[in-house]
């Protein structure tokens, strides 16, 4: 379905038998007759008059948009499935299904408004999202990688604002918009999705990068040994102090349920994970890495 046939709470099926342009494409869909194989030399062809449009995306680039892009594309078809009902099922943060994706949007436009992209107003919240999130992505694509380093305001809940890079902000937005989709299973009876491994990768080294920042108290020249198991995981040394004089504990966590507790999704006082060490300091990690959320 097109953007502009998004039915923001209708059903698909009532939407196709109000919508000529739909019907007709099904219609087609389902007329009788072989499928034809398209010409050899159709899909070069295509790619070549893509290229001349725009140029791919730098390497660079392209690895924090297009994990982003799965996930909007996820996420507006988890929305696309919603009854009327349903977007206003109630949730803990942000009142409804409906209050959650007005949020998320909001968050959003932090970003598409540092890439000097209008607000997009006067469209229900499905459509308003989905056209600000494309509208982002394609301005992203075609930027330079050196845009990645410059320090934007990232989403949080803090008093404080916290800015990172330009990098970290995408990255950020893949983050939240996973998170969101979920809370909106969640409260719709479906079920649970994690990202894709190299997402889960990227999501927990985003979180671990501003893990130092978040630990309260007096600063300790140390570093924590991060183990993190499972699709996606990884091993990673955070320091805590610009000068650690050694490794104080070591922390083995499942990648994933990592993820959640970053997410603020998993209480950090029943969050399961094995320390080596530090078991104070370990304790003060998991706490310090469940307000680095969206919310």
């Amino acid at each position: 379905m097109t953007d502009s046939c998004l039915s923001n709470g209708q059903s698909s099926d009532d939407h196709v038998a109000s919508c000529p342009d739909c019907s007709a494409a099904i219609a087609l869909l389902d007329a009788p007759g072989e499928a034809v194989a398209p010409p050899p030399r159709l899909r070069d062809a295509m790619l070549s008059k893509a290229r001349l449009r725009r140029s791919p995306a730098e390497t660079a680039v392209a690895a924090v948009a297009v994990p982003y892009a799965q996930q909007v594309a996820l996420m507006d078809e988890l929305l696309g499935e919603l009854s009327v009902a349903q977007w206003e099922a109630p949730l803990a943060k942000h009142g409804t299904v409906r209050g959650m994706v007005e949020h998320l949007a909001a968050n959003d436009a932090r970003v598409a408004a540092f890439m000097g992209l209008p607000a997009v107003a006067g469209l229900p919240v499905h459509r308003r999202w989905r056209a600000q999130a494309g509208s982002l992505l394609e301005r992203v694509s075609g930027s330079s990688g050196v845009l990645l380093g410059v320090e934007v305001e990232l989403a949080g809940t803090g008093t404080r604002p916290v800015r990172g890079p330009l990098r970290h902000a995408m990255i950020q937005r893949t983050f939240e918009t996973w998170t969101h989709a979920d809370d909106i299973r969640s409260a719709t009876a479906r079920s649970s999705a994690p990202p894709a491994d190299e997402h889960v990768r990227m999501i927990a080294e985003f979180g671990l990068a501003l893990l130092p920042k978040a630990v309260k108290g007096p600063r300790r020249d140390v570093a924590a040994t991060v183990m993190l198991t499972g699709a996606g995981g990884g091993t990673w040394t955070v320091p805590l102090s610009p000068t650690p004089d050694r490794v104080a504990v070591l922390v083995s966590a499942d990648a994933v349920h990592f993820c959640k507790l970053l997410a603020n999704r998993w209480p950090p006082g029943s969050f399961p994970y094995a320390a080596e060490g530090d078991p104070a300091l370990a304790r003060e990690l998991m706490r310090a890495a469940a307000t680095l959320g969206c919310d």
